[in-house]
């Protein structure tokens, strides 16, 4: 049947070339498929006719015969074609703040754009620790800890650094060794209360810090570490541009791996596989990534 709907097409395309661009076939598995159908009926089925390939009077009478089959099978194909191009349902994503207005917010608009049957249900929160419930769910997170069962994309990693304003460090001083880091006004975006530091790649010290302050967005976090209130860990790439001053800048803590999280399936939902790859791609093309982790 395939290659009657292929003799069909070439009869009413005029030419091995305009039916190969038409199916997307190479011309030369089409002249085969032809050669073995003709041999397989015992029939000459198409001739030359100047520049074009027309049906012979047998090939004509076996066009005629299947020609109605061939327009539904047609019909079919353009369904199944336009199907294959029209993503939709719903893909619920969470994801922290920060990565929100880094890059996802871009990808999501331009996704919605694209896809006029998608729809996307987001949650923002600090950092995802809970475990993608459905098949549509997608979490982005740095800790994957009890999800062994579940498929981690690697997205990006994050280096911090120590920093304070001018202000803070006219009022407070430098601090030179690590017991007066220790000592310093921290600001933290969650309730670590120790903190490794890594010297060349190496654990080198761990020092334990009483907050003054916990907030969880490190965008806020950091305004308020520029108004001179204390002293803070950020990712490095994302002071660049303010005037915040590096603490002990041979230190930092150690890298953080953030992961886009799924559900393993055998079938995959189309409308997940298109965001997550969207996602993907889209934190690669982003200038600069780590300056948008928390």
């Amino acid at each position: 049947m395939d290659d009657l709907f292929l003799f069909c097409t070439v009869v009413e395309q005029g030419s091995l070339l305009a039916a190969s661009k038409r199916l997307e076939l190479p011309v030369s598995t089409m002249s085969r498929r032809l050669s073995a159908l003709e041999e397989r009926l015992n029939m000459r089925l198409l001739h030359k006719q100047g520049r074009e390939l027309v049906a012979t009077e047998s090939g004509w009478r076996v066009y005629e015969s299947f020609r109605s089959e061939m327009e539904q099978i047609e019909v079919a194909y353009q369904q199944l074609r336009r199907q294959q191009n029209d993503v939709e349902g719903t893909i619920r994503l969470s994801c922290p703040h920060s990565f929100y207005s880094g890059f996802v917010a871009q990808i999501v608009e331009q996704l919605l754009k694209q896809h006029p049957k998608l729809n996307i249900e987001l949650q923002l929160n600090q950092e995802s620790g809970m475990l993608p419930a459905t098949e549509r769910d997608l979490i982005m997170t740095f800790d994957i800890s009890n999800m062994d069962d579940m498929i981690a994309r690697p997205l990006f990693t994050s280096r911090h650094g120590f920093y304070a304003s001018k202000e803070y460090i006219a009022r407070h001083g430098m601090p030179s060794t690590l017991t007066e880091l220790e000592r310093c006004q921290w600001l933290c975006v969650d309730q670590d209360r120790k903190i490794n530091l890594y010297r060349d790649d190496k654990l080198a010290h761990v020092i334990n810090i009483k907050p003054r302050l916990i907030l969880n967005e490190i965008h806020q976090l950091m305004a308020v570490v520029e108004r001179g209130v204390g002293v803070a860990s950020i990712p490095q790439n994302m002071v660049k541009g303010t005037d915040l001053v590096p603490l002990m800048p041979e230190y930092s803590r150690s890298d953080r791996q953030a992961y886009l999280v799924y559900k393993e399936r055998k079938y995959q939902p189309r409308a997940l596989t298109l965001v997550v790859e969207a996602l993907l791609n889209g934190v690669k093309n982003m200038p600069g990534p780590t300056r948008f982790t928390v």
